[in-house]
């Protein structure tokens, strides 16, 4: 028996851009300690090479970290890890190697007042951004770095070495045949020579002080940290 409503209503119906416009507002509710702070992690289990859409470069813009807050040795980490990896047109190289590392940071932001010369004042909302202390710093290294990637790159040798095996069974000519045991070749030579675990991160709320927040809007500036 279905409860009778005293009135009709609509369900509300949501699409995807409903749910782009709740990444982007959901963090500018104040939190459960009334503060404009977010603790920010990517969970272990996210498959760094899945698609990622580009609308979240502009989120990222706004409450991602930049390289100022990073520590010295996980700023070496960074230019391994840039040096090590192919470019991705329009993607920022912070984006990708927080999300390789599973990396942690805080974000806080706060309205600000800008006054001109006969002008009326104005409104803003400036964002800042801080590293989380409480990270091991070991897990994040230009050795941690290589070790993982060269499991990536295992674990693409791997899945390419079963698509061409499977194509090699299936060849009826010789002529085929001859050209999957040259692509099986060209895979072996990036078999990787470690097979240590990829470096994860368990990580819990921690804001900590206010001081240490950097505004996100140096990141304007061109990145330190260029590929050769």
């Amino acid at each position: 028996h279905y409860k009778q409503f005293s009135s009709s209503f609509d369900i509300p119906v949501y699409n995807y851009f409903d749910y782009v416009q709740a990444w982007h507002n959901t963090f500018l509710f104040q939190n459960i300690e009334d503060k404009h702070s977010w603790f920010f992690c990517f969970d272990k289990t996210f498959n760094s090479k899945q698609i990622i859409p580009y609308w979240f470069i502009d989120w990222w813009t706004f409450y991602g970290p930049n390289q100022y807050i990073l520590p010295p040795s996980v700023e070496e980490a960074l230019d391994t890890f840039a040096s090590n990896i192919e470019d991705i047109p329009f993607w920022p190289i912070m984006a990708s190697f927080f999300i390789h590392c599973k990396l942690s940071w805080i974000m806080y932001w706060d309205y600000t007042i800008e006054e001109a010369p006969r002008t009326l004042p104005t409104l803003h909302r400036q964002s800042w951004t801080k590293w989380w202390k409480k990270y091991d710093l070991s897990k994040c290294t230009p050795e941690t770095i290589l070790r993982s990637l060269k499991i990536q790159q295992n674990q693409h040798f791997t899945q390419t070495k079963s698509q061409i095996q499977t194509t090699i069974a299936s060849s009826s000519k010789e002529r085929e045949l001859k050209e999957q045991i040259k692509k099986l070749q060209e895979a072996l030579e990036d078999i990787p020579d470690e097979d240590d675990d990829k470096v994860s991160i368990t990580s819990t709320k921690n804001l900590g002080d206010d001081e240490d927040f950097i505004p996100t809007s140096r990141r304007k500036n061109k990145e330190k940290v260029e590929k050769d």
